[in-house]
């Protein structure tokens, strides 16, 4: 009786690779956008008042990631959502859709 290891072999070896090779939004050790964070316009619960303008939406993240030595390129506008990319200098360190309703800031990098 002779047994096969090559297929489970090759099964393990791909498993650990892909779990090396994933991307986090961490900058020395900390998160970029936490999850769940908020934009400082709207409470910390989630909820506007009204639905942020694009210009407002806009400014919003420019505001929250200046604070944090970020720049903030916008992508797209789409309805409600915005996506965004964060950028340090020249590298993107994470990409972000941002709820003009809720003024949720969520990590899609």
């Amino acid at each position: 009786m002779k047994v096969i290891y090559a297929p489970t072999l090759l099964i393990a070896s791909i498993i650990l690779l892909m779990a090396a090779g994933t991307v986090q939004a961490f900058r020395a050790g900390k998160t970029i956008t936490p999850y769940g964070d908020a934009c400082p316009r709207c409470s910390d619960y989630g909820t506007c008042k009204y639905t942020l303008s694009h210009e407002e939406a806009k400014q919003a993240m420019m505001d929250y990631y200046h604070k944090k030595g970020f720049v903030v390129e916008l992508i797209h506008k789409r309805g409600r959502f915005i996506k965004a990319k964060v950028k340090d200098k020249n590298s993107v360190v994470d990409v972000i859709i941002f709820d003009r309703r809720t003024g949720r800031l969520r990590s899609i990098y």
